[in-house]
C-alpha cells in the first residue's frame, strides 16, 4: 500500500480535530470541571493539578503560557481547547515518523468514533489516557534489535517509562491500560518478556504504590469493593451506565463490538486460543468493573467516558495483527471505512454543540440584562431553572463568569444555582465583599480576582429566575 494515503488521512483528521477545537473552544472549555480548571489556572497564575493527576501538566502548558503573557480570555481558551489535540497530533507525527507505524498512528483517531459529548469536557483524561497508551503500545512493538547501541536501548526504556507513568498519572484507570498492553505483548511476544516489557512493569507497580499511597476519596471511586459489587448484583434495574451503553449502542459503540468480532474471528482460524482467551477475560473483566463502578452515572459525558476505552482494547490486536495480514484490498477497504466512520463523527460532534452553544447564549443574554440593571451577582435555585438550559452544570458559577468577562472583565456576572429552594434571608447574599463558587469551597473574596480578566463591584446578591424563559432579576431586600 502507498505508505502516503494513510499518513494524509491521519494528518486530515488531525487538523480538522484541532480547527473544531478552536472554533468550538468556547462550547468545549467553559463546562463543568474545565470550566473550573482555567479558573483557577488564572486565578493561581500556574497549574491546576487534581487527585495527583500529574500529567495534566503537559495539556496545561500552553494555556498556562498564554496567562504568565497577560494574553486575552478568549485567547486563553482556544489555547486550553487545543491543547489536547495539538498532544495527539505531536504524538501521531512521532509515531508514525519516528517509530514508522502509520497503522498505531491512525489509531490515535479512533476515540473521537466514541465521543459526541465528551468532546464539550475539555479536561476529560479519557482521551489523553489513550493517547498516551497508543505510545506505550507503539513503543512496546517497535523495540530496538538487539544490534541497536546501547544508548538507543537506554532510550527507549526511558521513553517507555515516560508513557506509562504519563497514562498512569493522568487517571486511575490509567493503570488497567498499562496492564492490557503488558499483557497482551507478553501473550503477543510467546512469553518471552524483553527489557521494555520490564521496564513497563517495573514503573506501573512503582506508580501504583506511590498512588495508593496517598489516594483521594474521589479517586477511591474507581476501585470497586465488595458492596459495589453485590449492590450491582442486587439492583439491576440501578445500573444507568449500562443502560446507557445499551441505548448509545448503535451510534457509538458499534465501531468497538464490530473490531471485537473480526480480531475473535481472526484468532479463531489461526487457532491462536491463548490470545483469544487473553482477549475475552480482560474484556469481560473491564465490562464489569466499569458497570459496577460507573452504575450510577447517567449523564451523556459520564456514560461516553466510562465505556469510551472498549475502542482501545478492540483496536490494539486489530492494528498489531490482523491489518499487517489483510490482503491489499482490504486494506484500502478499512481506510475507507475508517475515513466515513471518521467524517460521520466530526459532523455528530459539531451537532451536539448545539447544546453547549444554547447554554452559553442563555448566560449571555443574563449578562445582557444584569449589567443594565448593574447588577453582577445572582443566586438562583434548580427549581427556578428548570427546563432553561440544554445541558446542566454543577458550576455555573465559573461557566458565568467566563463567558460574562470574554466581553470585557467589567461585564463580569456570578450565577450561583442553590440545589435547594431559595431561603432569601441566607445571610451569604447580603455578602458584598465575596462571590458564590461551589459548594463544598463556597464563598471567594471579590479582591482576589485578577482584574485584567474579572471584575466584581462590592454589591450583595440579587434574585435570578425566568418567566417563559426570559430572564428576570430582582435585588434581594436585606431584613
Amino acid at each position: 500500500m502507498n505508505r502516503k494515503i494513510p499518513l494524509l488521512i491521519g494528518h486530515v483528521g488531525f487538523l480538522m480535530l484541532i480547527a473544531i477545537s478552536v472554533l468550538l473552544a468556547n462550547e468545549r472549555s467553559i463546562f463543568m470541571d474545565s470550566a473550573v480548571q482555567i479558573f483557577e489556572m488564572i486565578q493561581c497564575d500556574w497549574y491546576a493539578v487534581y487527585d495527583h493527576r500529574y500529567t495534566m501538566v503537559i495539556t496545561q502548558t500552553l494555556p498556562l503560557i498564554c496567562i504568565k503573557l497577560h494574553l486575552p480570555l478568549q485567547v486563553i481558551i482556544v489555547s486550553y481547547s487545543a491543547a489536547a489535540p495539538l498532544l495527539a497530533y505531536s504524538i501521531y507525527i512521532l509515531i508514525t515518523y519516528i517509530l514508522h507505524d502509520v497503522r498505531l498512528g491512525l489509531t490515535l483517531l479512533l476515540p473521537l468514533l466514541c465521543m459526541r459529548h465528551t468532546f464539550f469536557h475539555a479536561i476529560s483524561e479519557s482521551f489523553s489516557l489513550m493517547v498516551y497508551a497508543i505510545l506505550l503500545a507503539a513503543l512496546l512493538l517497535h523495540c530496538p534489535k538487539k544490534e541497536a547501541g546501547f544508548i538507543r536501548h537506554i532510550l527507549h526504556s526511558l521513553c517507555v517509562a515516560l508513557a506509562t507513568a504519563a497514562a498512569v498519572f493522568i487517571h486511575p484507570i490509567g493503570m488497567f491500560f498499562v496492564v492490557y498492553l503488558v499483557g497482551y505483548f507478553l501473550v503477543y511476544k510467546r512469553l518471552r518478556p524483553n527489557m521494555q516489557l520490564i521496564v513497563a512493569s517495573s514503573v506501573l507497580v512503582a506508580c501504583v504504590i506511590i498512588r495508593s499511597l496517598s489516594i483521594s476519596g474521589h479517586d477511591s471511586d474507581y476501585i470497586p469493593t465488595l458492596s459495589d459489587a453485590l449492590f450491582a448484583i442486587t439492583h439491576p434495574n440501578e445500573m444507568k451506565v449500562v443502560i446507557g451503553f445499551a441505548n448509545r449502542l448503535a451510534d457509538l459503540y458499534i465501531y468497538p463490538i464490530v473490531l471485537y468480532i473480526v480480531v475473535a474471528v481472526y484468532y479463531i482460524r489461526r487457532r491462536e486460543w491463548v490470545r483469544l482467551t487473553y482477549s475475552v477475560l480482560f474484556n469481560v473483566c473491564f465490562i464489569i468493573m466499569t458497570a459496577i463502578v460507573y452504575r450510577s452515572d447517567n449523564s451523556a459525558v459520564c456514560i461516553e467516558r466510562a465505556w469510551m476505552p472498549l475502542i482501545f482494547f478492540a483496536a490494539i490486536p486489530f492494528v498489531c495483527e490482523v491489518t499487517p495480514n489483510t490482503s491489499l484490498r482490504g486494506k484500502y477497504i478499512w481506510l475507507f471505512l475508517m475515513s466515513v466512520a471518521l467524517l460521520m463523527g466530526f459532523i455528530k460532534i459539531v451537532d451536539t454543540s448545539k447544546h453547549y452553544r444554547q447554554r452559553i447564549n442563555k448566560i449571555k443574554e443574563i449578562t445582557e440584562v444584569a449589567n443594565r440593571k448593574g447588577i453582577h451577582k445572582m443566586v438562583t435555585s434548580q427549581d427556578d431553572i428548570q427546563g432553561v438550559f440544554d445541558i446542566n452544570s454543577w458550576c455555573t458559577s465559573f461557566e458565568s463568569m467566563l463567558i460574562s468577562a470574554l466581553q470585557g472583565s467589567e461585564r463580569t456576572i456570578n450565577i450561583y444555582i442553590e440545589d435547594e429552594p431559595l431561603l432569601l434571608n441566607n445571610p451569604d447574599y447580603m455578602v458584598t465583599d465575596a462571590f458564590l463558587a461551589v459548594p463544598w469551597w463556597r464563598l471567594w473574596n471579590n479582591s482576589t480576582l485578577r482584574t485584567q480578566w474579572f471584575h466584581l463591584p462590592k454589591q450583595p446578591f440579587a434574585r435570578l429566575y425566568f418567566n417563559d424563559g426570559t430572564p428576570v432579576i430582582e435585588r434581594i431586600k436585606a431584613d
